[in-house]
């Protein structure tokens, strides 16, 4: 049964293009949720299928995999290096070759706390308390430029190469650094939010706060969100994407989850209950064959 409650809401628009390469999915388990959206990269064959491949990999991982999972930072990056092996070989089975690519971002909820990785300008966001409390850093070039004090935030928005991605899974590098961040608690109210760049480059920090720490429900905070970006940046508009959960509650703290959670910060990784330790072990001896 599942102890932890939540909302969540999804939104995608087309805008003015001819197809939408955006993707995103959510996936639950009992006390578990596992959050996934892609762009799919224009200028680039198929990156739809590209996008399409990362949520079947999401997917199928989470579904498959142990919960709690012992070590959600190696979980999202091998699930994003699985996609990112599955996009390329895709792309080789076409005639002629092609090299399909798109942005990643993928957040997984477990034990109470939020982790989460990207690759490309596809973003995730915490708010709290109606200010933005983390959020994902751009690979991109106008990004690099920007923390090279070459362009200011203003001037990125109108850079002739704001669109030129760093990072993204497909294309032809046959591995991909992707960033992963330390895992942040979660407490009541807490909205997190993953979009594509038609939403985050139509409209700024003060709207995306203002539109979305609000008392109506997510469903119809994200569908104004969604709605004011691409009538806003018609008739140019990108595909805009946008999935959401806010935090209800968590489940609630044992004695020996309490003891568990005074250890330093670098063990949030390590199993929090008794019963986790237990089949930490069972699965370690199953892992041995005569």
């Amino acid at each position: 049964m599942r102890e932890i409650r939540y909302q969540t809401a999804k939104m995608t628009l087309i805008g003015n293009r001819s197809t939408n390469q955006d993707r995103c999915t959510l996936v639950e388990s009992i006390n578990s949720v596992l959050i996934c959206l892609a762009d799919g990269m224009g200028g680039h064959p198929k990156g739809e299928v590209a996008a399409q491949i990362l949520m079947d990999v999401c997917r199928q991982a989470f579904t498959e995999a142990r919960k709690p999972i012992p070590n959600p930072a190696a979980f999202l990056l091998n699930t994003m290096n699985q996609a990112h092996e599955q996009i390329i070989a895709y792309g080789k089975t076409q005639k002629p070759a092609i090299k399909p690519r798109t942005t990643a971002v993928i957040t997984l909820i477990q034990n109470n706390m939020v982790y989460w990785a990207h690759a490309g300008d596809s973003r995730f966001y915490l708010f709290r308390g109606k200010k933005i409390l983390s959020r994902t850093t751009d690979h991109s070039y106008v990004e690099l430029l920007r923390k090279q004090g070459a362009i200011t935030s203003l001037e990125c928005a109108s850079h002739p190469q704001r669109n030129y991605v760093t990072r993204c899974l497909g294309g032809n590098l046959l591995s991909v650094d992707f960033t992963h961040e330390k895992p942040i608690p979660l407490l009541p109210g807490d909205i997190l939010l993953l979009c594509s760049d038609g939403l985050w480059g139509t409209l700024d920090n003060s709207s995306l706060v203002q539109g979305i720490c609000t008392d109506q429900p997510l469903a119809e905070r994200i569908n104004h969100l969604i709605t004011r970006a691409s009538k806003t940046a018609a008739p140019e508009s990108d595909n805009v994407t946008a999935i959401a959960l806010q935090w209800i509650e968590g489940i609630p703290s044992s004695p020996l989850h309490k003891l568990t959670n005074n250890k330093p910060s670098n063990t949030n990784d390590q199993p929090s209950t008794l019963n986790q330790a237990v089949d930490e072990l069972r699965n370690t001896i199953k892992s041995f064959k005569p």
